[in-house]
């Protein structure tokens, strides 16, 4: 849910909250905007996206920044009725912006009177269109389509690049030329599946500035269809091999491997684990949100016996001693919107992802005709039916199937 949505206490629907910045409150005249954004969040996301568009205005305002020649012609187009009739669209721009349409005596146009002079004519024609910065359509597509946290960071971080690359400012200039020379760009030094995604992420943003009238096309659609992606033959290694290979990994990296080997857990959820989480006493881990790491849902909150043969690998590395914190903290990534154990390269090293635990704890489980609700339970698995709740498991019954694991 966006930050500017918010339910109130005895109040039907949503409502947009946004804080005023502290030193426009004086100009503004109040410390936080609320308004009624919607009886449904669908509703308060759309209505949401215009209040944040007027509050942005005003704190423009109340900063006194100026603005650009672009968004000073666009300005005028709610009084462009009042612009004298003899007035042509070159006389606008020298009048509003200023800008030469010659840039030296023998008449050589000046191509930043021409990006101007288009502007100008669509404001006498009522066609023009206010322009929209990166940082508008990054806001607005949040509100809409409610990105991870990870997607978010990769829009912003992409979609900087692409308007540095392109040397635009608005959303509106981007061409399908520049789509086409960021891509190559990017094929130059990235590998196909890579420019694959953030071509994606990219498509995915214009299509936000599409649906929103911002822009006629999206200059990214159907980029992805002609990049080719290297077909790798990977090395297949087996539970067996893997188990022979864990000492090549670094030695921190070494007890997450043995808790993501003997628990099935994802391993974001091991990577966010924290010494307290651990009763060595009952033999249990208790998997659970905290501000560092959240977990997807109320399902993945969860208590689940330790295997036999992690046991004595924990006691080992506790010895006793009362710590706490969380035991992988280099394995948290804030630059990434938060993710847990990214970049560890396990499969140059051992062969295989931190996620093949995951996969071969499952198999290994059905392979032993372990029923799935117990299966579901120490995953964290969301039930598919209301009827198929895991409520009913207990630790025992989970400990006995867990150690059949080996």
């Amino acid at each position: 849910m966006a930050d500017y949505l918010k339910t109130r206490k005895d109040r039907k629907g949503w409502f947009f909250q946004r804080s005023v910045p502290p030193d426009c409150r004086d100009v503004i005249g109040r410390a936080t905007w609320i308004r009624k954004a919607g009886d449904t969040l669908t509703e308060a996301k759309r209505n949401a996206a215009v209040f944040l568009e007027e509050s942005e205005q005003l704190i423009r305002e109340a900063r006194g920044q100026r603005l650009t020649d672009e968004q000073r012609l666009v300005s005028l187009l709610p009084v462009r009725k009042d612009i004298p009739e003899d007035m042509d669209a070159v006389d606008l721009v020298e009048q509003v912006t200023r800008v030469p349409m010659y840039l030296d005596d023998q008449g050589s146009i000046n191509p930043r009177f021409d990006e101007l002079h288009e502007i100008a004519q669509g404001v006498l024609r009522g066609t023009a269109k206010a322009l929209t910065k990166p940082e508008e359509l990054l806001t607005r597509a949040t509100l809409l389509k409610d990105p991870s946290a990870g997607t978010a960071y990769e829009w912003s971080r992409y979609l900087t690049k692409l308007m540095e690359h392109s040397g635009r400012e608005y959303i509106q200039q981007v061409t399908r030329e520049d789509a086409l020379a960021w891509r190559a760009d990017e094929l130059s030094r990235c590998q196909g599946s890579t420019v694959k995604t953030r071509l994606r992420l990219l498509s995915g943003l214009f299509g936000v500035a599409v649906e929103e009238g911002w822009v006629q096309s999206n200059p990214f659609e159907g980029l992805t269809t002609r990049v080719k992606t290297k077909q790798t033959k990977k090395e297949v290694v087996t539970l067996e091999e893997a188990d022979q290979r864990w000492e090549k990994l670094p030695r921190h990296h070494q007890l997450l491997w043995h808790i993501l080997r003997w628990s099935g857990a994802h391993a974001s959820e091991v990577g966010g684990l924290r010494w307290e989480d651990i009763d060595l006493q009952e033999e249990t881990i208790h998997f659970k949100s905290h501000e560092t790491r959240p977990l997807k849902n109320a399902y993945r909150d969860r208590v689940i016996p330790i295997h036999s043969r992690l046991v004595p690998i924990l006691k080992q590395e506790k010895l006793g001693e009362p710590f706490e914190g969380l035991i992988f903290p280099w394995a948290y990534n804030p630059k990434r919107g938060g993710r847990w154990c990214e970049a560890m390269h396990w499969n140059q090293i051992i062969g295989v992802s931190p996620k093949a635990t995951r996969d071969w704890a499952a198999t290994c489980l059905r392979s032993k005709d372990i029923n799935e609700s117990v299966i579901g339970r120490l995953f964290g698995h969301t039930p598919r039916t209301q009827t198929a709740v895991y409520g009913s498991v207990d630790l025992e019954t989970m400990r006995k199937a867990l150690n059949q694991m080996n």
